[in-house]
């Protein structure tokens, strides 16, 4: 690692999205402006079935390709890549989603946007990226702020800015975190198993600990939002086959991790989002029927 310059550690984890993921490393490695930046990639294939590794191998040597069994989803594979990145000390870990495309000058902005402010409130900070629909055009992953104080696990997406937004949590789509942030904070929560909160709830924590977040100006890169179809939201499908994708990793938070995101974060009203989530385990048809498509 080259001290003269700022070390940042990428993390990513994939499960079969060859394509994508050599997109999203093209994009990464092309980035402009950054010859003063020593960047090192950690890739957990999570048990593609794809050839994804060994198109990762042949194209893009550099990366440090870390295996999964298949079982580590979106938290697990971040949590292990973030683990074997930490042990070299960088300045700055970027999180960065397999199927998010940055633009060429993410990376510079990020970087701009995190020594600014730093400069300004003379403490780091946490930098995340407005990602946008790269079919409709629309914001779909970035910034996100509680809705209200009643409303207290109720994210609301930031849109795109001309300038620097603070925000309260974010999407793991793309964000720069800084060595002093990481060791007061640590890694991904080991509470978290598939899909959901390990990113949301991280910038909670941070905020907790003193530290804000905040939105690079502009839009960053692109990334497809998840589509509903063949998941409990589509409803063309019966109640009966969406029940039995409740508990998948598409499906809701599993019932015992909800109940730690809302301990965490809900404040006094933990126990309305608890009692919700019971409902939802007793009587799944009732959550299901009354359940709105997203």
């Amino acid at each position: 690692m080259d001290k003269s310059k700022v070390s940042i550690a990428a993390i990513l984890t994939c499960h079969n999205r060859k394509e994508k993921t050599l997109t999203c490393l093209k994009n990464l490695m092309s980035q402009d402006g950054i010859i003063n930046v020593d960047l090192d990639v950690y890739l957990v294939d999570d048990g593609s079935s794809d050839g994804t590794a060994v198109a990762v191998k042949k194209n893009f040597p550099e990366v440090n390709i870390l295996k999964g069994d298949g079982t580590l989803y979106w938290n697990g594979g971040m949590r292990y890549a973030f683990s074997i990145a930490k042990k070299s000390d960088y300045d700055y870990y970027l999180w960065l989603n397999d199927d998010t495309f940055l633009n060429s000058d993410a990376l510079t902005l990020l970087l701009e946007t995190s020594n600014n402010i730093k400069f300004k409130n003379s403490r780091e900070i946490i930098v995340t990226g407005t990602i946008m629909d790269i079919d409709t055009g629309k914001v779909n992953y970035g910034g996100r702020n509680k809705k209200s104080k009643l409303q207290r696990l109720k994210f609301v997406q930031l849109e795109s800015s001309t300038e620097p937004q603070q925000c309260d949590t974010f999407n793991g789509n793309v964000v720069l975190i800084p060595r002093n942030v990481v060791q007061k904070i640590g890694n991904i929560s080991p509470e978290y198993s598939m899909q959901h909160g390990g990113d949301f709830d991280y910038g909670l924590r941070a905020k907790y600990a003193g530290f804000e977040s905040w939105v690079a100006p502009g839009v960053l890169g692109t990334c497809s939002s998840n589509s509903i179809k063949d998941t409990i939201f589509d409803t063309d499908l019966s109640l009966k086959e969406r029940r039995k994708k409740m508990n998948t990793p598409r499906g809701v938070p599993p019932a015992k991790e909800w109940m730690i995101f809302a301990k965490r974060h809900a404040g006094f009203l933990w126990p309305f989002y608890w009692i919700r989530t019971i409902v939802r385990v007793v009587f799944p048809w009732t959550y299901l029927l009354f359940r709105k498509p997203q």
